[in-house]
């Protein structure tokens, strides 16, 4: 865990930093304000502990500026002054906790593991995850009771693994949380801290614990043995699901022999089966582009070398040199490509240059036709287009399992049935699954159920659950929908019913995936690519012919954009070109492959509006960590556009859009939809009388408050002006009423504290309406809500 210290008392500084050190934190000490803000600009801290009494910029005004700018990392102020008028102000400023020096170190460690644990859902003291067990306060882990010694990195590299068990971490994320700016470290040094990690994981029986993720980083996955314990469905059937998590999947066992379907492979080899499987279906392209170079050798020997021929060899060998490399063969590549360069020459041809050709084309023919012998064509069939939904039932009810998976068993779906809450807490520690169906009452305790609700619905991303309850009750609904549930029947239920709304929330939820359109002449590439980035959730459309180019990105509508550079009738330079000058696509996305390492090459693709380009023949790790790199800043350029600054909530125009869609698919469903309207109450005259930056407070504490009421899939959004939306659908204007209850007295309760000391509370205008009863569109559901509002 990562802590920035702002304190300008060289004594304590040094002080706290042994003691925090010693517990295993990563600590980064600054002695002023300004020179914190600028750290906390430029990295994520798990913790700020700030002195209030700092040079250049105090700690409460450091504290406000963070908090006005979307900065939701726990902070612990430190004072010297035992006046409960400056603790006030810290804590409204948007400080989580203060302790008053002189410091008990104790209660700072006590202090900073509760602040930690915090976050935005429950967390035990204790980190466990099957046999192994972490304990913050004392430093110790152990597994199945026996003390690992680790040194003070290797143990920061499993209290993160520990606190994030299903997130990925590349070896940049690792290096930004583990290490300080005063020590950085080559990501080899990440590599090897992992290394004996593992070893000292593995000498005490927690055997492959942390995942090498192809292309990606790090995680921990407990491993196959506690995976095929954790989820066990019908008996005798092993373990279902598509796409599962990665290396915990098992395949089905059937008289000693292996079922023909592999359930869930490791990535990498499924990858590697893939591109075997493409081999057998290209062989016949491959072979054919070999006989256009061996027509060239036999043209040479005979001396009817024509130009056309040599044109059409030197092709041919920039098709070779871009896919070889992709089965393995760097040694193919690296010859084609000295083919395509000595044909590539103006002139004639010298003697010498024809002997090296027919050399190279001879040694890359024999490499060509030994590929074409080893493949293994019984390792793959055909190559799903998509991948298979990973969908969970957590169900004793092994009937319902069964019924669910004939369902769906012609979509090429599977169901996986877990029969109690252990064996799915387990499983669900290390997998992150498209949808949970969860039996609230008949899998185990219920509080724990509830946790696990809650648990799915605060993920990043959020796992949707449908929850099947013993009762309707409103009251049921209610706290269902507090803690995260996407979806509510009561049973019995069929499995049909079951079905029905699961493909609801599949549907809403599958729009979040990332779609990407690649372009490229050759087939194989195009088919080559679909292993490479599918398996990550990825929809990738392949396009062989460039003239068709604009009439597909209409419809595909891409996050991302793959040209190749060199293509025939238009080239990837000018589809480039092209889309920059259309306003809709001037911000996509565009990856550039290209066979060609020239600096002109590059040049060019930079110069026309390319964001990147990859070097046939294509590593699948570099695209991924390329496509990644580039969808997560067009992402955060987008919520720019789409999300209020100030509060980090969708803004106007963004939460219109997606109240327009909640509203389509309640038609679609026949469902009703809420708008609830919150307002602050003469919001003009609280930024007049005690200024904006109170004002802004209010808001941005606000904004907090509805971000954790509500999570499970409403819309919500600040229009401005002190004034909030809430869209919630399948609920009745009585239950959202209901619902609102107690935020709004939570509201109430809330005191502000202005620049000059004074405390002041503010007055919510609330008002709810239903769709279609009280209005067809928003408008003029936002119309009747606005002349209907009162006071709370």
């Amino acid at each position: 865990m990562r802590i920035l210290l702002i304190e300008d008392e060289e004594i304590l500084a040094s002080v706290l930093l042994k003691s925090l050190t010693k517990q295993h934190y990563v600590v980064d000490v600054v002695q002023d304000g300004q020179m914190g803000w600028e750290y906390t600009q430029s990295t994520n801290y798990d913790l700020l502990l700030i002195d209030v009494g700092l040079p250049k910029l105090d700690g409460i005004t450091l504290c406000q500026r963070l908090r006005s700018n979307g900065c939701f990392t726990p902070i612990l102020l430190m004072t010297a002054k035992d006046g409960s008028r400056e603790r006030i102000q810290g804590l409204d400023a948007g400080a989580d906790d203060y302790l008053i020096k002189p410091l008990d170190l104790e209660e700072l460690q006590a202090r900073i593991r509760a602040l930690i644990r915090r976050g935005d859902r429950p967390c035990t003291p204790i980190l466990e995850v099957g046999s192994l067990r972490l304990d913050p306060s004392s430093c110790e882990v152990t597994y199945n009771n026996k003390l690992l010694e680790l040194t003070a990195k290797e143990y920061s590299l499993l209290e993160l693994f520990l606190r994030n068990p299903s997130r990925v971490f590349s070896r940049g994320d690792i290096i930004e949380h583990l290490w300080t700016f005063d020590d950085p470290p080559q990501e080899e040094t990440v590599k090897s801290h992992i290394k004996y990690l593992r070893q000292k994981l593995k000498a005490v029986g927690a055997v492959d614990w942390i995942e090498n993720v192809y292309g990606l980083g790090y995680r921990l996955n407990p491993g196959r043995e506690q995976g095929r314990q954790g989820g066990r469905g019908a008996e005798g059937q092993g373990r279902q699901g598509g796409r599962g998590a990665e290396g915990q999947g098992e395949q089905g066992k059937q008289g000693g022999k292996e079922k023909s379907q592999v359930v869930s492979p490791q990535v990498e080899e499924q990858f590697q089966q893939a591109m075997g499987g493409l081999w057998k279906q290209y062989e016949g392209l491959m072979v054919q582009r070999l006989t256009v170079l061996e027509e060239l050798a036999a043209a040479l020997s005979n001396k009817t070398l024509t130009q056309e021929l040599r044109k059409s060899a030197e092709r041919e060998a920039h098709k070779l040199a871009g896919v070889l490399g992709m089965f393995e063969q760097d040694n193919g590549t690296q010859l084609a490509r000295e083919i395509e360069q000595i044909l590539g020459k103006d002139g004639d041809l010298s003697a010498s240059e024809k002997r090296q050709l027919l050399t190279l084309i001879e040694d890359l023919g024999n490499i060509i036709n030994l590929m074409g012998q080893n493949v293994d064509y019984q390792t793959s069939t055909a190559i799903a287009v998509e991948i298979s939904s990973r969908l969970i039932l957590i169900d004793p009810n092994l009937q319902l399992g069964s019924q669910l998976q004939q369902l769906v068993e012609c979509m090429g779906i599977c169901w996986q049935q877990i029969s109690n809450l252990e064996d799915a807490k387990n499983f669900l520690q290390t997998t992150s699954p498209d949808l949970v169906v969860l039996n609230i009452d008949d899998i185990g305790w219920r509080k724990e159920s509830l946790a696990l609700l809650s648990d799915l619905a605060t993920r990043t991303p959020p796992v949707p659950v449908l929850v099947l309850a013993a009762t309707d009750e409103l009251v049921e609904r209610v706290t269902f929908a507090q803690y995260g549930a996407r979806g509510f029947l009561v049973k019995p239920v069929t499995a049909a019913q079951v079905w029905d709304v699961s493909s609801q929330i599949l549907q809403r939820t599958r729009s979040l995936r990332v779609n990407i359109l690649a372009v490229d002449d050759d087939p194989l590439i195009l088919a080559a690519l679909r292993p490479m980035l599918e398996p990550w959730g990825m929809r990738m459309t392949g396009l062989e012919n460039p003239l068709r180019f604009w009439e597909v990105l209409q419809s595909t509508k891409p996050d991302l954009l793959i040209l190749d550079v060199e293509m025939p009738h238009i080239n990837g330079i000018e589809l480039c070109r092209a889309v920059r000058t259309d306003p809709q696509w001037q911000e996509l996305p565009i990856v550039f492959l290209t066979a060609h390492r020239e600096m002109e090459t590059v040049q060019q693709v930079f110069a026309v509006g390319g964001d990147d380009y990859v070097v046939k023949p294509v590593v699948g790790a570099e695209l991924l960590a390329r496509i990644t790199h580039r969808l997560e800043r067009s992402r955060l350029l987008q919520s720019f556009s789409t999300k209020d600054p100030l509060t980090g909530l969708a803004n106007q125009f963004q939460s219109n859009r997606d109240l327009q869609h909640l509203i389509a698919q309640a038609e679609k469903n026949q469902q009703s939809v809420c708008l609830a309207i919150l307002s602050v109450t003469d919001f003009r005259q609280i930024n007049i009388k005690y200024g904006h930056q109170a004002g802004n407070q209010v808001l941005q504490r606000w904004s907090r408050l509805f971000q954790s009421a509500f999570c499970s899939g409403e819309v919500v959004g600040y229009w401005g002006n002190g004034e909030f939306v809430v869209g919630v659908s399948g609920l009745t204007k009585t239950e959202v009423n209901h619902r609102l209850g107690e935020i709004l007295t939570t509201l109430r309760q809330q005191i502000f504290t202005a620049f000059d000391g004074d405390r002041f509370q503010v007055i919510c205008n609330f008002a709810v309406v239903e769709y279609p009863n009280d209005g067809l569109t928003i408008q003029s559901l936002y119309q009747v809500g606005s002349n209907a509002g009162y006071n709370s």
